[in-house]
């Protein structure tokens, strides 16, 4: 019951976050996970893997499982609860090969490689990487422990993974020409280790490498063959090709950009002549403001003189009146108050007489002024006109010049742009047909390339499998006439006991698990296979009857194959290089131990 618990909050937490997702299909997807837990973990915690998985993988589930993911989370689980991988660790290595899978690594070298992952801090890009070269390496030449140290090599030290593949066929190219291979493997890992994919690119690097190579050991290189010579000049032709049309295509684009800055000339141009248009519409509109201007200056000065004759004639009037008042009153008065009356009247006649003079002259002075002011702006406004019509013969002549150049320059860009394209419609011609020929001949190249490289696959499948057979009889002959050395035997393990596990490793600084078997096997004097899988071809099936020295066989694979091997020794105990603890000593009985276990040999009847 406590183990349904999780199951059924996770479900109720998915339905309410992504309420468009069938509760029936995420709910049967949960359940397969659940079921591969319950047939798969015997060391790992079931409730925690599920958490984990059902959380991780959250998005995966709500578009629905895809059956390779499930696929690896078997796998991985299979192996790392074989090997005592922790919960949260299970989960992260399902993540890095799912997630290197997707970008197009094949499973089956993923399965190879991937316990790499429990010391190691890779990145799916980094396994991706690592898994192709592997299957490359596998259809070639290349020695399988060379190949194998030296993808472990690029993981433990973080080699850019896109620069792996060409590393990866810098090696295999050095040894199909002859070179040897731990040498030529042996330049490129000093090389990259000392940072030489910073200072320089991955190709030149093998080149380098091989060329290093090739000068220690001149006799051993091999000249490409024919085929193969024709399709490098091949592939360089189409190259220098590609690189004409790219050439071709930025002269294209330099002379639209040339059209383009004389277009945007003309453009220019025809915005100065709107501009100067409404520079005209401003003087013009500026004149008749200036004329409206003069006209009503005028109009006032007309008001003025016409108001200053007015007021002449109404004092004339008032002085006529006054005159007449003064003549009745001399009739009237007394003869000196007469004469005093004439002499004050004879001072305000001059009084008034100096008045009328002095509005005279002011009258005099402003109409002058106003003369003046009139004579100014008629100066000034022929002065604008004539700097306007200045203005517009500069213009006009500017305008002309501007429209010459032009129209020699659309005129040059014209036949520029007719006599590129010429050349361009020539060079395309051309180029196409150097394309098609080189397309075909290339076609024809690869497939001739392709069927050399199935040839010499078969051949090099052939050659595998003879000399396995050829070891699996040597092996059989030496069994039957020898006896195995059990204290021996015995004491070879005790001293590899404690020698950490690296893949593709044979050393004591690291070794496999086949590399473990095969070196106690040469101690008793007989040379087994690489691989797991190879020495399980080796020697007789010994049954439920396990003695010292048998050799017993695991499935911890995502493909149902064997993968695992270690040397039984005696009580149910048998010697192994795991990928966690390295050289150890393990029971048989133990549940994760015999829920994998597949078959033993015997190589010493």
């Amino acid at each position: 019951m406590l183990l349904r618990v999780p199951f059924f909050i996770l479900v109720f937490l998915t339905i309410t976050i992504y309420p468009g997702i069938s509760f029936s299909d995420t709910a049967a997807d949960v359940e397969k996970i659940r079921d591969l837990l319950d047939r798969e973990c015997i060391n790992l915690k079931k409730d925690r893997m599920l958490n984990l998985l059902t959380s991780g993988f959250s998005p995966e589930i709500q578009k629905g499982l895809d059956p390779e993911l499930l696929n690896i989370m078997e796998g991985v689980i299979k192996r790392t609860d074989f090997d005592g991988i922790s919960e949260d660790r299970t989960s992260e290595i399902i993540g890095l090969v799912y997630g290197a899978f997707k970008k197009g690594a094949p499973l089956e070298y993923l399965d190879e490689i991937f316990d790499v992952t429990y010391s190691q801090d890779v990145s799916p890009d980094q396994l991706y990487a690592a898994a192709n070269a592997l299957k490359e390496f596998y259809n070639s030449d290349v020695p399988r422990d060379i190949y194998e140290e030296f993808v472990y090599h690029s993981l433990e030290g973080k080699w850019d993974a896109a620069a792996m593949p060409v590393l990866t066929r810098g090696l295999i190219y050095g040894v199909d020409r002859g070179l040897t291979a731990q040498k030529v493997a042996l330049s490129i890992l000093i090389d990259v280790d000392q940072g030489g994919l910073k200072r320089k690119s991955a190709d030149d690097l093998v080149l380098e490498a091989i060329k290093s190579v090739r000068e220690k050991e001149p006799e051993k290189w091999k000249p490409m063959g024919e085929v193969e010579r024709n399709l490098m000049m091949k592939l360089v032709k189409k190259r220098d090709l590609d690189k004409l049309r790219q050439d071709t295509e930025a002269k294209k684009s330099q002379k639209e950009m040339e059209k383009q800055k004389a277009e945007k000339n003309l453009k220019r141009i025809e915005e100065e002549k709107n501009r100067l248009s409404d520079e005209e519409k401003r003087i013009a509109m500026e004149l008749s403001e200036i004329e409206k201007r003069n006209q009503d200056a005028l109009s006032r000065y007309e008001r003025e003189q016409e108001d200053m004759r007015k007021r002449e004639e109404e004092e004339r009037q008032k002085f006529e009146q006054e005159r007449q008042r003064l003549l009745m009153l001399q009739q009237e008065a007394e003869r000196k108050r007469q004469e005093a009356e004439v002499l004050r009247y004879r001072r305000e006649q001059e009084e008034m007489r100096k008045a009328v003079e002095e509005e005279n002259r002011r009258l005099k002075a402003e109409k002058e002024r106003i003369a003046r002011e009139r004579e100014e702006i008629k100066r000034k406004n022929l002065e604008i006109v004539k700097k306007y019509m200045e203005d517009q013969d500069a213009v006009r002549e500017r305008k002309e010049r501007e429209e010459n150049i032009y129209a020699k320059e659309q005129e040059r860009i014209a036949k520029d742009i007719e006599k590129m394209l010429k050349a361009y419609q020539n060079e395309l011609a051309k180029y196409q047909k150097e394309q098609s020929d080189a397309d075909t001949a290339l076609e024809m190249q690869m497939k001739e390339a392709e069927r050399e490289k199935e040839r010499r696959n078969r051949e090099r499948e052939e050659k595998r499998r003879k000399e396995l057979a050829a070891m699996e009889q040597r092996a059989v002959e030496y069994g039957r006439r020898g006896d195995l050395d059990v204290n021996r035997l015995f004491s070879s393990i005790d001293r590899y006991i404690g020698i950490p596990y690296r893949f593709g490793g044979d050393s004591t600084n690291g070794i496999d698990c086949s590399a473990f078997t095969r070196r106690l096997y040469r101690e008793q004097g007989v040379e087994l296979p690489r691989t797991s899988r190879e020495q399980a071809m080796v020697g007789m099936d010994t049954g439920n009857l396990l003695i010292p020295g048998d050799l017993i066989f695991f499935n911890t694979s995502m493909t149902g194959t064997i993968s695992h091997v270690g040397v039984y020794m005696d009580n149910n105990t048998f010697a192994h290089a795991s990928s966690s603890q390295g050289v150890t000593k393990s029971s048989i009985r133990e549940r994760y131990y015999s829920k994998r276990y597949v078959r033993a040999n015997r190589i010493f009847e």
